[in-house]
């Protein structure tokens, strides 16, 4: 009997133990990504009284410009009426962090209406890395009520003295009770094997528990891994931005070098046309060349038989001397014989020396006024320039001056034309000749 009855006192005092637990106190929280913000206050108010709200803030990151304000309007019927509008934080700058509390007192109006409550407004603005932003919210705060919970204990007390009339209808259902035990017995047996389900829940939750660290530990090793490939990610955008700048450098040198090449390239086609031109020229004085080396050498051979005829003719002028040195006190008869061998010899003497003139202009000499009147006639000749050290003559007047290639001339200038001689050496014309075979073999 006293242990049902215990039972039924417990089962009464959980219920107004529920009841009353949020009687006596009430709060409301905020939570954004910026901010926190707490209110604690009762949640029934008795008409005519002064309540107590306790207020807390914390800022979750750097703001400016923070600006907090609270307005509790009072709800009657059908009109309101606002009993509390203050701004109740004003800060600057605050930090990561800070945080601030604050009590505010507010009095409830006495007049009498059905179900009056008091709704509560806040609004919040600030800054975030110079971005404002503003929080508006607003909840049912408290029911403003005539009677309290405190004047209902009261009443609470009167109703515990009707639980004393009600302990025989507890008595009666003693009986009920006991059925209830044995159901409560077999609840119980339900509960071990539920017992035993939970330990198997129990053991599958730590297996996942297990698993769970284990995805943590390997997300965090993904995050960091994904750090690093962010900063590679950024290094490699660096580098494709300075290899674009010297693709694009190199772009403009390109274009350069292509001009430049293409300009080689015709200066080239150029060389190559002036190549060929002085490779036929070179063909025409091999040639020539070779047509003057014959000549030569049949002027040497020549030149060597006359040689050969005057020094005889000088023997025999030396023997005709002295026969004359003989003779000279012989007869008359005796000196013209003397003087018609002297004739003959001058006749020798003026054979050679026209032999010599010939063999001279057959060489390349002429006579000076048959060279002046062919450079009159040639002095007019367009000759290309091919070089600051070269000079190209036609082959005519080579000819006409005995002039071969190789050979060095003298430039003068008079009376605004330009005068070509040859540079006459100590050497003999003989011995150069030579020289010049020998260089070209």
């Amino acid at each position: 009997m006293s242990v049902g009855k215990g039972r039924i006192i417990g089962l009464t005092l959980l219920i107004l133990l529920t009841v009353l637990s949020p009687v006596m106190a009430q709060g409301y929280s905020m939570i954004e990504d910026d901010v926190e913000v707490k209110f604690n206050y009762p949640s029934e108010i008795k008409m005519g009284t002064c309540i107590t709200i306790s207020f807390w803030m914390k800022a979750k990151s750097n703001l400016t410009d923070l600006s907090v304000r609270l307005t509790l309007t009072y709800h009657a019927n059908s009109y309101t009426q606002v009993i509390y509008d203050k701004i109740i934080v004003s800060e600057t700058s605050v930090t990561e962090g800070w945080t601030t509390s604050k009590s505010i007192n507010v009095c409830i109006p006495r007049e009498d209406a059905p179900d009056p409550h008091l709704q509560a407004d806040l609004e919040t603005s600030y800054k975030v890395n110079g971005s404002s932003k503003v929080l508006e919210h607003d909840w049912y705060m408290s029911i403003v009520r005539s009677e309290t919970y405190e004047e209902l204990e009261e009443e609470l007390e009167e109703a515990r003295s009707k639980i004393n009339s009600l302990e025989d209808e507890i008595d009666d259902l003693k009986a009920e009770l006991d059925e209830k035990e044995e159901a409560l017995e077999s609840l119980q047996e339900e509960y071990s094997s539920l017992l035993g389900c939970y330990q198997q829940l129990q053991s599958k939750y730590d297996q996942l528990e297990k698993s769970y660290k284990d995805l943590t530990n390997q997300y965090r090793e993904l995050d960091r891994r994904y750090d690093d490939l962010r900063d590679e990610h950024q290094q490699t955008l660096l580098d494709l931005e300075r290899l674009r700048a010297k693709y694009d450098l190199l772009s403009r040198d390109y274009g350069k070098l292509d001009e430049n090449y293409r300009n080689l390239l015709k200066d080239y086609e150029n060389t190559l046309a002036d190549l060929k031109t002085y490779r036929s020229m070179y063909q025409d004085l091999k040639a020539r060349y070779g047509d003057l080396e014959s000549r030569y050498h049949d002027a040497l051979a020549e030149g060597a038989s006359l040689r050969q005829r005057v020094a005889d003719l000088e023997s025999r002028y030396g023997d005709l001397s002295r026969t004359y040195q003989s003779l000279l006190g012989e007869n008359i008869l005796a000196k013209n014989v003397i003087f018609a061998q002297a004739a003959a010899v001058a006749a020798g003497v003026g054979i050679y020396i026209l032999v010599s003139r010939r063999f001279l202009r057959r060489a390349g000499g002429k006579p000076e006024g048959a060279n002046l009147n062919s450079n009159e006639e040639n002095s007019k000749r367009v000759q290309k320039i091919l070089s600051g050290r070269r000079v190209t003559i036609p082959r005519d007047i080579a000819e006409m001056l005995g002039l071969r290639e190789g050979d060095k001339v003298e430039i003068c200038l008079g009376n605004g034309r330009m005068i070509i001689k040859p540079a006459r050496e100590e050497a003999s014309s003989e011995e150069k000749i030579i020289k010049e075979t020998e260089s070209e073999n």
